[in-house]
């Protein structure tokens, strides 16, 4: 018996040790498998949407977005792959697909994972029922109104989910900007009945009152409060509006006056729906200088220096001064400015300028003193005024002295997408200039200008720059008109190719003297190559003249533009071909566009 039993123990043992050996040898090769598997990647294809369809689709399916250094296992791989059906008819949904089929197929292959969805979109769910309320002062306000019946929101068109949202927030932004403050939603509700394709809206927005502007509290120090009520472009108790406090305070931060300048609305302080507004302020620094260096091929190298007094007494009159040194023409001027009845935009200036020019064909030295009213509407601004005139000069073979009282006025119209670097836009200018003998002058005068420049966008990336001016005068003794009143071209901002004042009449020596007309014209096509430059090609043509049928000069030209905070840098290589040996000239600008 006990030689049986150690028998038995001993086979027992033999084949527990065999079976330890085939369960390892399982283990491993399991092992093998799954490391195999846990490796596999998943490659996700969907078919039969595209565009933002097919976009929202792979942000928000997982299966799509799973962790590339990620380790999945089969069965993880498997639940991704059967909630991916419910996650894609979630994503439809917002554009109004509430009935779609889909056909799924995974496949294990030797690369990894293979999932593939066949997706029959079927016909969107269509509004067939659209109610949107207006409550409170709202119901009578036209903006609100003009918002809804702009929507695209109505019955028949596919109902989408973002419109709707954004319409939501569009109205309480506007309620805000408004001053509806107390405007809610009082009731959204959209069913979408799937088995009819369907859906209806039912909202009601409730505005409550709109809040009027109250009193207008200024905390400035220096200035008179009598000039800052002038700022304000709105009235107490007009309805309230954040654009307009946004505008007062840009305007008063362009004064000059202040440092910084803070504009708030007081709602916590609001009484019977006014609600009052404080403005506070830091002063400026009084006196300003200014220094530079510059450089243009129409004035050569230059110094400038000025000297500002921001403000000069309570009432806010200013003084601004600068000296400019340069190799051609050197001038001082000195501007004394009140603020006019809209102190932003109107003024009342008195000007001073001295200044000494030298040419290849001129000299003159003058003093100018007038004073002007400038006004301002929306796009528009004009210049009423007049100055007396003391100029010696020498062009050509003449020289004299001219004293003339010139009355002015000048109207100019800018309308442009941009302040600085400009993409679309158009500006005018036409002046009006007189004289007469009976009236503290030498010699009689009328002489107009007029200038128009547009810049046009083409197709990406591509403007046309267009340009035109014309000029003429009248008068019975062209000799005793100066040089600053007669007519030149030729230079940077006339035709390029040619020198500053360089083309007009000559006298017998060869000097040009002027002309009492002027006509010049430009085109010029730019690409925007880089987020910073651009490249250009351009044709200029113009002269000035004594008479208006006399021939024009013509350039051809390539440019670069650097496009800068301050405008654009703009460097131009033209050739004037209808001159001897065709010279080519460069010229360098800085500056806007128009």
């Amino acid at each position: 018996m006990r030689l049986f039993f150690v028998v038995n123990r001993m086979k027992i043992n033999i084949m527990s040790t065999r079976i330890k050996k085939r369960i390892k040898y399982l283990l491993a090769l399991c092992a093998i498998s799954i490391c195999a598997s846990l490796q596999a990647k998943v490659n996700v294809a969907f078919d039969g949407v595209d565009g933002r369809l097919l976009d929202n689709i792979k942000s928000y399916v997982q299966i799509a977005n799973l962790n590339q250094d990620k380790d999945y296992r089969p069965f993880q791989i498997r639940f991704f792959f059967k909630r991916a059906e419910s996650e894609i008819r979630t994503a439809l949904e917002p554009f109004g697909y509430y009935n779609v089929k889909i056909s799924s197929q995974l496949d294990s292959t030797e690369e990894g994972w293979q999932a593939r969805y066949t997706i029959t979109l079927n016909q969107p769910v269509r509004l067939t029922d659209v109610q949107w309320t207006l409550k409170g002062d709202a119901k009578d306000d036209s903006v609100f109104r003009s918002v809804l019946e702009h929507s695209p929101l109505k019955q028949g068109h596919v109902f989408e989910h973002a419109p709707y949202e954004q319409l939501k927030t569009q109205l309480l932004s506007l309620a805000a900007q408004r001053g509806y403050r107390d405007a809610e939603w009082e009731k959204a509700n959209v069913r979408v009945d799937i088995e009819a394709n369907t859906a209806s809206i039912n909202a009601t927005f409730n505005s409550g009152a709109r809040y009027q502007f109250g009193a207008i509290d200024f905390n400035a120090e220096y200035i008179s409060e009598d000039l800052l009520q002038r700022y304000p472009r709105f009235e107490r108790s007009e309805p309230f509006n954040t654009a307009s406090l946004s505008d007062l305070q840009v305007n008063i931060s362009e004064s000059g006056y202040f440092e910084t300048v803070q504009v708030n609305a007081l709602w916590d302080q609001a009484e019977q729906n006014q609600v009052p507004i404080q403005v506070d302020t830091t002063p400026n620094q009084r006196t300003h200088y200014r220094f530079g260096l510059g450089y243009g091929t129409d004035t050569g190298a230059r110094i400038t220096a000025g000297y500002d007094r921001r403000w000069i007494n309570p009432e806010g009159h200013q003084f601004k001064s600068q000296l400019q040194l340069s190799q051609f023409e050197s001038r001082l001027t000195a501007l004394y400015q009140i603020p006019g009845p809209r102190p932003q935009t109107d003024s009342y200036q008195f000007r001073t300028q001295l200044a000494d020019k030298t040419t290849d064909s001129q000299e003159s030295q003058l003093i100018k003193i007038g004073a002007a009213e400038i006004r301002a509407f929306k796009h528009w601004q004009y210049d009423v005024g007049a100055y007396w005139l003391n100029e010696d000069f020498e062009i050509g073979q003449q020289s004299g002295n001219a004293q003339l009282f010139v009355p002015t006025i000048e109207w100019r119209y800018l309308s442009a997408d941009e302040r600085v670097n400009i993409n679309q836009g158009w500006r005018a200018n036409f002046s009006l200039q007189t004289a007469s003998k009976d009236v503290f002058s030498e010699a009689n005068l009328i002489r107009g200008r007029f200038e128009l420049k547009s810049v046009i966008p083409l197709l990406d990336n591509w403007r046309l720059l267009a340009r035109a001016e014309i000029g003429a005068m009248y008068t019975n003794s062209f000799e005793d008109i100066p040089p600053s009143l007669r007519f030149f071209a030729g230079g940077d901002q006339s035709v390029r190719g040619y020198a500053y004042e360089q083309l007009g009449p000559e006298d017998a020596s060869g000097d040009v003297i002027g002309g009492r007309y002027l006509a010049v014209a430009s085109a010029e096509i730019d690409y925007r190559f880089a987020e910073n430059w651009r490249v250009a090609a351009f044709t200029d043509i113009g002269n000035a003249m004594l008479e208006p049928n006399q021939p024009l000069k013509q350039s051809v030209g390539i440019g670069l533009r650097w496009i800068s905070p301050i405008g654009s840098v703009r460097l131009d290589l033209a050739q004037a071909i209808d001159e001897p040996n065709n010279p080519w000239r460069i010229h360098l600008t800085i500056g806007p566009d128009l």
